[in-house]
């Protein structure tokens, strides 16, 4: 099994998938063999008569080669849990872990996207920090510079350590090319009341183009 790379946020819509792209990319440009896991995708819709997994999806745009895989698909727009009520799935954690297993054994990198933050409901009785354990992985939080976010930054930091989840690092999502004041000094905040490393800081793309994310994600090592 190659390496996996756990991609979580500090609030749900803060661009996991966009980040998990541009990882994915970046690593495949550098020459890696990268496939993405999706545990749990819910948002589900139809095209054409079939039903459509929408954070996979968004890899097809821009590197149709890439290999994705999810173990669970629901409809419902919502957190993992609630949506496998509304659609009666029953989720099975060993199904998920061999998913994995099979699926990364592919792989130098597997790159991996929860869904909103770790104590978003994932399934029955489990959070998604309980699933981070479960799996066995490090996460990379993905935040952004906006106001609030340092507190919710700092909140999931904290979570994780009470969760003894080991942090690889942060990646600060969509820099404005004109910060407001708290925007300009996010960084510099978080820095004062955190220890944990700094993985990147992305800017806001106007053009989302593969070269365009693969010039943002070129400095970032995971």
């Amino acid at each position: 099994m190659g390496k996996t790379i756990f991609i979580t946020g500090a609030d749900t819509d803060i661009g996991k998938t966009f980040v998990s792209l541009g990882i994915t990319l970046s690593l495949k440009n550098k020459g890696y063999k990268v496939g993405y896991f999706k545990p749990f995708q819910s948002g589900a819709y139809e095209k054409d008569g079939k039903l459509i997994a929408p954070d996979p999806n968004e890899f097809l745009k821009y590197s149709p080669e890439i290999k994705t895989k999810y173990s669970y698909l629901f409809k419902g727009e919502v957190s993992p849990h609630l949506a496998s009520l509304i659609d009666d799935i029953e989720v099975d954690m060993n199904k998920v872990k061999k998913d994995l297993d099979e699926f990364s054994s592919q792989f130098d990198y597997t790159v991996i996207e929860g869904a909103g933050g770790l104590y978003c409901p994932a399934i029955k009785g489990n959070l998604f920090s309980d699933i981070i354990k479960t799996l066995n992985q490090e996460i990379i939080i993905v935040t952004t510079p906006h106001l609030g976010r340092l507190n919710h930054t700092l909140m999931t930091i904290e979570c994780a350590k009470l969760n003894n989840i080991k942090i690889k690092g942060l990646i600060i999502n969509k820099m404005p090319d004109n910060p407001t004041l708290s925007e300009a000094n996010f960084t510099k905040e978080l820095k004062l009341f955190s220890d944990i490393e700094i993985l990147g800081i992305i800017p806001e793309i106007k053009e989302i183009t593969k070269d365009s994310i693969l010039n943002a994600f070129s400095g970032i090592c995971p």
